[in-house]
């Protein structure tokens, strides 16, 4: 009886077929796919029945009868059958050993011989093995199996025939093997080294050209290295090699057998295949190749487990199954690999999963344990004290990786998960975050190509930018790039700027960062996809947990566990902690863009609007509170705002963690139409910003602010943030930009009869007349005549220091100092800010006159107030002031070293006025020291640093030091 299963199922006695019924027919053909090996009872029922009937048992010995009486000799060997077949009787048989000998004759050097067996192995092969047979899903993991074997060695008969140099009938075979299996490189590599041996080398490269269009359209990746530098050897005509031929597993020396496998275990190797084109992550990857290597050195007494988490696309399941490659060496019983799909909505069942992997390692379906606890059992027993590495990828908790944990520590896991995995004992974390720019920057280029990433520097980075640097969104940005060569960069970053947009162009084929983020929001509980839709309503890279109590309308232990369950989904981190000990949760931009999406999709109008008042509102009253250290806004006060305090260092701590979320709510309340939610959280907030110099951020907060008053016709708010906005660029030494501003406002109040904002209309006029003190005098006398008759004191502090400050211009120095007494006699139960600077006033004003010593030490006072106050910038001018101070008591070392201190904080800041003004006093002391040289060098530089327009002032001062010593310079020589 002769047997043939590689294809329809032939079974014949004396060349005659021989017919048998359906049931049959599937029991033998089960035998014929595990020939000469027992097959169990249980397994063949499993493959005969997808649901077996009660009967199976009974039914399955009467088939086996049905067999025994054709004169098929099944034999019953305990508790299955067995069918002793030799090479000559079956085709699967006869196709094992004519591969096994053309792979010998290969090694020898025999390839005509090696041509000939391997055309004979596969000539055998007349479709899918058993194609006509209803057979059970059981089976199918076998069939793969050998349909794989044939697939390897239709590839060895390739190299095979490429070495004795048939090219042009290895061109005919690939071709249609290529137009049925576009996507395997494999077969793109072989048909290009034929075409390219046979002298077709413009069909070589076309056919590359089709293989990586057709790659990036389905899978949106590059081509593999092998097949990249094989496009780039035949561009330069140079000779293409192939692989070497592989040995043969059975005619390897026993030390190299031992070497590579534990004797008596077949290693399988179930990874994915890594990506062709990885790069950056070298930090990860060497943290897990050292906690994986310790594995395999047997140095603990568990399996090492390596959890890596982290957002969606970030590109963990990339690093690990690349780390797993590189670690196959140090694994050789096998890798074995499964998805848990822990970010969609149903994750699998360990059940499902370790009958997976069970199967994977030879376990006869029909022997399956019923129960996840001995199923758990079976797979730690089968990998026991073998070198095993598992991958499980996506995990969606704890409970769904344990019982796939090795029970002996020759083994090591990977995990990977959205979400950290405290609970994972002995676990060795790591959190995955956006690679670097410059290893993003290579991601990019690695997809779309190095030149055209090159030609366009910006336009890139405006890319990169855009995608926030996740690995996935770029892979798409590249993809897309490669699909449409015309397309100028500048066009695609100009699309992704458009934040509503940005997700409508990270889509391409199958990759979708839309549809990556929905995958983990749809498995989150209703309360914990609300705390994530509001996550979206304001434009913070972070917020602390009363920001999301408050859109919600809720306490913050209240929405613990939703930020709990967002952190565990990997949508938010949750490991940093502020500088006022707040717990921060942060986003990617991307992930805040999709969550922005939902709130507007699902949350309705009015609930919107009332979750942006209620955060409005908490936001407004924890910044009166925490910015009691600071002056008021430069506009009318509030009547119910409390007294100022000391500085907190608490309080300052709290606004500098808060002040993204702070602009973001003001910002999204002034888009939402809040207009009064955000004028007065904007009003509160606009001191904190300009002390500490976020003066890019006032002006956006108060421009959206004013932009918003305006279209609501609120008058009255939108003139007074104009007041704010225009002392932003006073205070950052703009004063000369905003004089029109302030003169317009003035007319404005003063037509309407608001005397008080005409006040601070007035004193800001002041500011800008540097080139006329006369009038900045009269106008700043005025202003403080109205603050005092009006009970500002805020407002009188300001005028009266702007006071001193136009009388030290005027060399006026006894009437500054009279005018900074006052304002410290007054300044007491007020923000510090004024005390700092009424006594760095009345320091100026005495150095002036001469009464150094007593200077220093108002000098002294406001540089520890400025410290106090965290106020940078006042530091920076008490530092300098003071420095000039030693210099001209003759402590030149000092004064130049803190002179020194003095410039590396102007620099770190930005701060080119400052930066100017620290030259001319080192200028001052290099002349006491009498390095008059040194001392024109400096005046020089300072003369060019400061911008003539915004000071006048100084630019005169400094002329005058020039000149003054080029004179000396002149006399000397």
């Amino acid at each position: 009886m002769d047997f043939a299963i590689l294809g329809p199922v032939r079974i014949t006695q004396a060349g005659r077929p021989v017919r048998l019924a359906a049931k049959p027919r599937a029991v033998l053909s089960t035998l014929l796919l595990h020939p000469n090996t027992v097959v169990s009872r249980d397994r063949l029922i499993a493959s005969v029945w997808d649901e077996p009937p009660r009967s199976a048992l009974a039914n399955l010995q009467t088939y086996v009868s049905v067999l025994r009486r054709a004169a098929i000799e099944v034999e019953t060997q305990g508790p299955g059958y067995h069918l002793r077949l030799g090479t000559g009787r079956l085709d699967l048989l006869a196709f094992d050993e004519a591969v096994r000998r053309a792979r010998r004759e290969t090694a020898d050097g025999d390839l005509a011989e090696a041509d000939r067996l391997f055309a004979g192995a596969l000539s055998l092969w007349r479709g899918r093995p058993a194609e006509d047979v209803p057979l059970a899903g059981a089976v199918t993991a076998r069939i793969t199996e050998l349909e794989e074997r044939r697939e390897s060695a239709r590839f060895d008969w390739i190299d095979v025939r490429l070495r004795l140099g048939l090219h042009d009938e290895v061109v005919g075979q690939l071709t249609p093997l290529v137009e049925t299996d576009p996507l395997s490189e494999r077969l793109w590599h072989r048909l290009m080294v034929a075409l390219h041996r046979a002298g077709r080398r413009a069909e070589a490269l076309e056919a590359y050209r089709r293989a990586r269009s057709v790659l990036v359209a389905e899978l949106g990746v590059e081509p593999g290295q092998e097949l990249r530098n094989l496009h780039t050897a035949i561009l330069s005509d140079a000779p293409v090699e192939l692989p070497a031929p592989a040995a043969v597993a059975g005619d390897l020396p026993a030390p190299e057998r031992a070497g590579r496998q534990t004797p008596g275990w077949t290693g399988i190797c179930l990874l994915p295949a890594d990506i062709a084109d990885f790069v950056g992550r070298e930090s990860e990857t060497h943290e897990m190749i050292s906690a994986l290597r310790g594995t395999a050195d047997r140095g603990g007494a568990a399996p090492v487990i390596v959890a890596v988490s982290g957002p969606p696309g970030v590109g963990k399941s990339t690093l690990a199954v690349h780390v797993a490659h590189l670690m196959r060496e140090e694994y050789p019983d096998g890798q074995l690999f499964v998805r848990l799909g822990g970010a969609s909505p149903s994750p699998r069942d360990p059940a499902g999963l370790l009958a997976e992997l069970l199967r994977a390692l030879g376990v006869d379906a029909a022997v399956m344990p019923a129960s996840v606890e001995e199923q758990a059992a079976m797979y730690r027993a089968r990998i026991a004290d073998r070198a095993v590495l598992v991958l499980l990828d996506d995990a969606g908790g704890e409970a769904q990786v344990q019982p796939l944990i090795p029970g002996t520590p020759g083994s090591a896991v990977i995990v990977t998960s959205r979400g950290l995995l405290p609970a994972m004992p002995g676990a060795i974390a790591l959190t995955l975050d956006v690679p670097p720019p410059a290893d993003a920057h290579n991601l990019l280029a690695g997809v779309a190509g190095a030149d055209r990433v090159a030609s366009d520097p910006e336009s890139a980075e405006a890319i990169l930018h855009a995608c926030g640097r996740l690995p996935l969104a770029l892979r798409i940005a590249g993809a897309r790039l490669v699909t449409r060569p015309a397309w100028p960069l500048a066009e695609f970053a100009r699309r992704l700027a458009d934040t509503s947009a940005c997700l409508n162009e990270l889509h391409s084929g199958q990759l979708d960062v839309r549809t990556t983020f929905a995958m983990s929001y749809a498995t989150l509980s209703p309360q914990a996809r609300r705390a994530f839709r509001l996550l979206g309503s304001v434009a913070a890279d972070s917020v602390a947990a009363w920001t999301v109590a408050a859109l919600a309308g809720t306490s913050a232990h209240d929405v613990d566990h939703s930020l709990e369950e967002l952190a565990a989904a990997g949508l938010i981190s949750a490991s940093d902690v502020d500088a006022a000990a707040q717990p921060r949760y942060r986003m990617h931009d991307l992930l805040r863009g999709f969550a922005a999406e939902l709130f507007t999709a699902e949350d309705s109008h009015e609930c919107r609007a009332a979750a942006l008042r209620r955060v409005a509102a908490e936001a407004h009253v924890r910044v009166i509170d925490a910015a009691r250290e600071l002056p008021l806004a430069f506009a009318p006060p509030p009547s119910d705002l409390p007294a100022r305090t000391p500085p907190s260092a608490a309080a300052g701590a709290w606004l500098s963690a808060e002040r993204r979320v702070l602009v973001g709510v003001v910002a999204a309340t002034s888009r939402a139409g809040l207009v009064t939610a955000s004028v007065d959280l904007a009003h509160v907030l606009a001191p904190f910003l300009i002390v500490r110099g976020f003066h890019d951020d006032a002006v956006n907060m108060l421009d959206g602010t004013i932009e918003a008053a305006a279209a609501a016709g609120d008058a009255s708010a939108e003139t007074r943030l104009r007041l704010v906005r225009a002392d932003v660029e006073v205070d950052r030494r703009r004063a000369h930009t905003v004089a029109a501003e302030f003169r317009r406002l003035l007319d404005r109040f003063e037509r309407t009869g608001d005397r008080h904002s005409a006040a601070y209309a007035l004193l800001g006029i002041a500011a800008t007349l540097e080139d006329d003190l006369g009038s900045a005098l009269a106008a700043a006398t005025r202003a403080a005549d109205c603050f005092l008759a009006l009970g500002d004191t805020n407002g009188l502090l300001s005028a009266w220091y702007e006071v001193a400050g136009v009388q030290l211009f005027l060399g006026r120095y006894d009437d500054a100092a009279a005018a900074c007494r006052h304002a410290l006699a007054l300044a007491d139960g007020e923000s510090a800010v004024h005390s700092v600077r009424a006594r760095r006033g009345l320091g100026i004003a005495c150095y002036e006159m001469g009464r150094v010593e007593e200077a220093v030490g108002h000098y002294r006072v406001s540089l520890a107030l400025s410290r106090e106050l965290r106020w940078n910038e006042g530091e920076r001018i008490a530092l300098r002031r003071l420095a000039e101070a030693e210099g001209a008591l003759g402590r030149f070392d000092r004064a130049t070293r803190m002179l020194a201190e003095c410039m590396e904080m102007c620099v770190r800041a930005g701060d080119a006025r400052g930066e100017a003004m620290t030259v001319y006093a080192l200028g001052e002391v290099s002349r006491w020291r009498g390095d008059e040289r040194a001392a024109l060098d400096h005046f020089t530089v300072c003369h060019a640093l400061l911008n003539p327009r915004g000071e006048h002032y100084w630019s005169a001062r400094t002329r005058e030091q020039i000149a003054r010593s080029r004179a000396a310079l002149g006399r000397l020589c």
